[in-house]
């Protein structure tokens, strides 16, 4: 079959598993020889990190005095808008979240476009109805559905009776693969912080419910108490963060209970970070503490390992699907913060289990590339294209998959 012409829609530029996911399929897609634009709604700035691959940007800016209501509103109204005057046709239509996928149904409501794709990486826990009906016509209305790990195939099919594709993330070897520093606690990137003599502990997603922020912050105090009566100092990192959705409560439950600690110095609440400062994150860091208790799939776990930086983690699905305790990983339960600290204090003092889990978790990392992604994602879009869309449209998607 001919090169493809792949339209990738996403809700953002901001560093979210979402768009990252976006950006490296496109890549991925166009250096296997297929057109791929990609559609971002935007707030006024560009994408977080540099793209090579053709993208429009859907202005939408921020109305800070807005309900959450309203802006996914809005913002589902200002992709529609935009889209609805495009003049270029693709072959595909594929949509990476909520918004996107509801400004696509609605254009193919229209009859502009004759179908789409979307990709579910998980389902939130919304309360509101209006989000709720959103992302159930999300993973409902779509003509065809893919998914990146079992569990969600398995929970989109009992939820929701939709059945979808797997097709597995992938890591930027290339972007993340690079040798870790050998200087260590020596290099000027901790010099420049004033962490010559630290453990650095990293964690990335920011804060908020499904990263079970507050279980870190509980297991942080008790392992860096452990440490500290003998000598040693831990700095926890906290990376990233920029959702769509506020989650206020949450969040004010976890820095009143960071005020109680008086954890001053120690725990640094990054925000959005570049690429660059991400990967010197990973480079830099003793150790990933990735406490979530739901994931799509947990792209920075991936990344974190193919860095050759020891991981610890929830021991929920999907991780269980490319992690074993021990073996590539330390697992433990979500909710467990004593068990976390263990496992802190226990990477931190034994360097034979971190050397292992470093040389394990580089050769899982392998296992998963963007090319074999972006290989999958083709052979289903041919399928589509080969007349699918008549055994398995928009009503008979949700009793089979591609």
């Amino acid at each position: 079959m001919a090169a493809l012409r792949i339209a990738l829609f996403t809700y953002s530029t901001k560093a979210r598993g979402g768009v990252v996911h976006t950006l490296s399929l496109a890549k991925a897609l166009q250096e296997i020889g297929h057109s791929v634009h990609i559609f971002a709604l935007s707030s006024g700035e560009g994408f977080f990190r540099s793209v090579n691959v053709p993208h429009t940007l859907v202005g939408c800016p921020v109305d800070e005095a807005e309900t959450i209501e309203h802006r996914v509103s809005r913002r589902i109204g200002a992709y529609c808008s935009y889209l609805s005057r495009l003049t270029e046709r693709f072959d595909i239509y594929h949509a990476q979240d909520c918004i996107s996928a509801n400004a696509l149904l609605e254009l193919r409501n229209q009859g502009l476009i004759q179908s789409f794709v979307r990709t579910v990486h998980h389902v939130d826990d919304f309360r509101s109805p209006s989000l709720i009906d959103c992302q159930r016509k999300s993973i409902i209305e779509p003509d065809y559905l893919i998914v990146v790990s079992d569990l969600w195939k398995r929970q989109l099919l009992v939820e929701f009776g939709a059945a979808a594709t797997l097709i597995h993330n992938g890591v930027e070897i290339e972007r993340f693969g690079a040798a870790r520093n050998a200087a260590g606690n020596n290099s000027a990137f901790r010099s420049s912080l004033g962490l010559e003599d630290c453990d650095l502990m990293l964690s990335v997603g920011g804060v908020e419910p499904r990263k079970n922020t507050l279980t870190g912050l509980r297991a942080f105090v008790r392992a860096r108490e452990t440490l500290a009566r003998e000598g040693r100092r831990l700095v926890w990192f906290i990376a990233g963060g920029v959702t769509l959705f506020d989650y206020i409560d949450y969040r004010e439950a976890f820095f009143a209970e960071c005020r109680k600690i008086d954890a001053g110095e120690e725990l640094r609440l990054l925000g959005p970070v570049s690429d660059e400062e991400l990967g010197a994150l990973y480079r830099e860091a003793d150790l990933l503490l990735f406490p979530s208790v739901k994931e799509g799939w947990g792209l920075v776990v991936l990344e974190a390992m193919a860095m050759g930086l020891p991981v610890i983690a929830s021991k929920v699905s999907p991780l269980t699907e490319y992690l074993t305790h021990e073996e590539n990983a330390l697992l433990v339960e979500a909710m467990d913060h004593k068990g976390f600290a263990s496992q802190i204090v226990r990477l931190l003092s034994e360097p034979e289990v971190a050397g292992d889990l470093k040389e394990a978790g580089k050769k899982t990392a392998s296992e998963f590339t963007w090319r074999r992604t972006a290989q999958e994602h083709v052979a289903f879009y041919e399928r589509v294209l080969d007349g699918a869309h008549d055994a398995f449209g928009a009503a008979a998607c949700r009793k089979a998959a591609l």
